[in-house]
C-alpha cells in the first residue's frame, strides 16, 4: 500500500513536468527550465518537512499544530506543480 501512495504522488509530481517538457510551442532551454521548477518546487516544500526539527515530528510544544502544518505542506507539495504548470502554460502576451 505504502509503494502505491508514493508512486501516486510521484505521479502528481512528475506528470506536470513531463507535460510541460512536452509542449511544442516554446523553445528547448524554456522547456527544460519549466520542467525542472515544476519538478523541484515541491522537494523545497518537503525538504521544508524534513529538515525542520519541529515539522518532522519531534517538536515537544504543540504537536498538533505542527503536525497540521506538515500535512498542509504535503499538500501543498502535492498540488503545487499542476497550480505551476498552468501559470507557466498560460498564454503569452
Amino acid at each position: 500500500m505504502r509503494i502505491l501512495l508514493v508512486l501516486i504522488a510521484f505521479g502528481m509530481i512528475a506528470v506536470p513536468a513531463l507535460l510541460a517538457l512536452g509542449r511544442q510551442d516554446e523553445a528547448r532551454g524554456r522547456r527544460i527550465a519549466n520542467a525542472l521548477i515544476i519538478f523541484l518546487t515541491p522537494a523545497f516544500a518537503l525538504g521544508l518537512i524534513h529538515g525542520v526539527p519541529e515539522l518532522d515530528g519531534r517538536a515537544l510544544q504543540y504537536p498538533i499544530a505542527w503536525t497540521t502544518l506538515r500535512l498542509v505542506l504535503t499538500g501543498i507539495a502535492l498540488i503545487l506543480p499542476w497550480c505551476l504548470y498552468v501559470w507557466l502554460a498560460g498564454a503569452r502576451r
